[in-house]
C-alpha cells in the first residue's frame, strides 16, 4: 500500500529566503502567514492633543497637485512650545502651512514666496534655533524661528545639507562637483567663499555629489558612483572614497534608517554603516527596470519605504498601472527583522515621515488624479478606498520529477481566496469558501505542481497551507 505523503507551507517567506520557493508576491505581507500588505488612506491628524476626532487635507480646491512636501518643527524657547508644521508646495509653485492643532483641515499660502521649480525643503539647528530652508533655482528662503521667512536670491540651489561640528555641508545643483562649507555662516553668505567658508573640489571619477549626510559624527557624500568621507583635520578637509559602485546610487532613496544608511542601485537595496557597504536580501533585482530615476524613499524607525518602478511580468494592469504612471509599487522593509513587503498598484511621488507628541506616521503625496491629497501609510490593504489585488506564487513545489497522484487540499484562509494549481498539462482552481479551514478533494497526476494565490477582497489572509498526494510508481 503506498504511504501518502504532504507538502505542507506554513511560512510564506520572502522569495528564496527559506524553505518554499517563492515566485512572486505582491500586496501580500510573507511570513508565517499570508497576512494583508499595507496600503494607503486619507491622512487623518488629530483634532486636539485630547481628542478622539480626526481631519483629512485635501487641497484639490485650492490647486492641482503637491510637488513638495515636508514635516517641519519650530521650538519656541520663550514659551517652551514647539509648533509643528507641514509645508506644501502646489504645482504653481507656491508654498503652503498647515499647522497641526490650531487650524483644522486649512491651509494659508505663505506671503510673497514663490518658485520657478518645486523646492527642496530641508531644516537645520543653529544656536538653538531651528531653521527652515526652501531651495530651488538660486532662490533660498529662510525661515527661523522668532522670525518671518526671508528670501535670498542668486544663491547656489541646495539639494541637501548637514550640520556637524558647527560646520554646515551642502551639496548644490551646479556645480554639482562641488561642495560648500561654512564654519561661521549665516544664509547671507551661502555660495560664498571667505576665511570661514568655500569648497570642498571632489575631482575623482566616481561621480557628482548627490547627498551629503552627518552619520555617526562623520560627514559623507553619496555620489552618483560611491561614497566620500570628508575629515576635518586642525581647520583642513580631506577626502577619502569609503565605497566604489559599478551601478548608478539613485540619489532619492538614500536616507537614515534605523542605525545604517540605506540607498538603492538598479542591482537592489544596500546598507552602509560607515565603513563597508553591503547588498541587502531584499530580492527584487529581476523586476528592477533600468531606469528608475523617479525612486524615493524615507523612513521612520526602523521601517524603510521606497517608491520604485517595477516590471513584474505577467501582462496584468494592477490600479495605477491601467493609465499613466510613474511609479507603480512600494516596497516596505524592515531593517531590523529582514522581512519586506511589495504593494502593486500606487503611484506615490514622495513620503514624509511626520512624528510628535500626538501622531506618528508616513505621509504620502502621489502622481495622478490624487495628486492634491495627502495620504498616509496605513495597515489595511487598500488604496484610498480600493481593496489591493492580492497575489503569491512558488516555484516547484516537488523535490523529485517522479509522477505523483494529488488527492487533497486543505487551507486555513479568509473566504474567496483562490488557490490555482498549475500541472504539468493544465491547472486547477479553488475559491475558499468560509473564514477557516477550507478542504477540496481531486484526484490528478503530475510531476511538478505549482501553487498561485490571489484575492481581490481587502482582508484575505492564508496560513496552513497542506498538499496530499501518493507516489505514483
Amino acid at each position: 500500500m503506498r504511504n501518502k505523503e504532504k507538502i505542507e507551507i506554513t511560512k510564506f517567506n520572502n522569495f528564496n529566503s527559506g524553505d518554499i520557493r517563492v515566485e512572486n508576491f505582491y500586496n501580500y505581507e510573507p511570513g508565517e502567514t499570508l497576512a494583508n500588505s499595507y496600503g494607503i488612506k486619507p491622512a487623518e491628524f488629530p483634532s486636539t492633543a485630547t481628542s478622539d476626532t480626526t481631519y483629512s487635507l485635501d487641497m484639490s480646491s485650492t490647486f492641482n497637485a503637491i510637488t513638495s512636501i515636508a514635516f517641519t518643527k519650530q521650538y519656541f524657547p520663550q514659551n517652551g512650545i514647539t509648533d509643528y508644521r507641514l509645508l506644501v508646495c502646489s504645482n504653481e509653485y507656491k508654498v503652503y502651512l498647515h499647522q497641526f492643532l490650531t487650524n483644522m483641515n486649512f491651509m494659508f499660502a505663505m506671503p510673497n514666496i514663490q518658485f520657478e521649480s518645486a523646492p527642496v525643503i530641508m531644516q537645520c539647528k543653529k544656536d538653538d534655533c531651528d531653521y527652515i530652508m526652501l531651495s530651488a533655482k538660486e532662490k533660498l528662503v529662510v525661515w527661523r524661528t522668532n522670525y518671518l521667512p526671508y528670501t535670498i536670491e542668486d544663491v547656489p540651489n541646495i539639494t541637501s545639507m548637514c550640520y556637524n561640528d558647527e560646520i554646515l555641508f551642502c551639496t548644490i545643483e551646479s556645480p554639482a562637483y562641488k561642495i560648500w562649507y561654512a564654519s561661521d555662516w549665516t544664509f547671507d553668505n551661502i555660495g560664498n567663499i571667505d576665511e570661514n567658508s568655500g569648497y570642498i573640489i571632489l575631482d575623482d571619477d566616481i561621480g557628482y555629489a548627490r547627498k551629503v549626510l552627518t552619520y555617526d559624527e562623520d560627514v559623507y557624500v553619496f555620489r552618483d558612483y560611491g561614497i566620500t568621507k570628508i575629515m576635518n583635520t586642525k581647520g583642513s578637509f580631506s577626502i577619502n572614497q569609503i565605497y566604489v559602485s559599478n551601478t548608478r546610487i539613485l540619489p532619492n532613496t538614500v536616507c537614515l534608517c534605523g542605525n545604517e544608511i540605506l540607498f538603492m542601485t538598479k542591482e537592489g537595496i544596500y546598507s552602509f554603516n560607515g565603513a563597508n557597504v553591503a547588498k541587502l536580501d531584499v530580492d527584487i533585482s529581476k523586476y528592477l527596470i533600468k531606469n528608475n530615476n523617479n525612486a524615493y524613499a524615507s523612513s521612520l524607525g526602523e521601517i524603510y519605504y521606497v517608491a520604485l518602478n517595477l516590471d513584474f511580468n505577467d501582462g496584468k494592469a494592477i490600479l495605477c498601472e491601467s493609465g499613466e504612471y510613474t511609479n507603480n509599487a512600494i516596497l516596505i522593509l524592515n531593517v531590523e527583522t529582514g522581512i519586506y513587503q511589495i504593494v502593486r498598484g500606487i503611484d506615490v511621488l514622495h513620503f514624509c515621515p511626520a512624528k510628535c507628541e500626538t501622531f506618528e506616521k508616513m505621509l504620502v503625496t502621489l502622481n495622478g488624479e490624487n495628486s492634491a491629497k495627502i495620504c498616509e501609510i496605513c495597515n489595511t490593504s487598500v488604496s484610498q478606498t480600493t481593496a489591493l489585488p492580492k497575489f503569491w506564487s512558488s516555484q516547484d513545489l516537488c523535490e523529485t520529477l517522479d509522477t505523483k497522484l494529488f488527492t487533497k487540499l486543505s487551507i486555513v484562509a479568509d473566504e474567496n481566496v483562490k488557490c490555482n494549481l498549475i500541472l504539468d498539462d493544465g491547472n486547477i482552481a479553488f475559491t475558499t469558501y468560509t473564514n477557516g479551514l477550507n478542504e477540496f478533494n481531486f484526484k490528478f497526476v503530475t510531476k511538478q505542481i505549482r501553487l498561485e494565490i490571489s484575492s481581490f477582497e481587502e482582508s484575505a489572509e492564508v496560513k496552513n497551507l497542506t498538499l496530499e498526494y501518493y507516489e505514483n510508481n
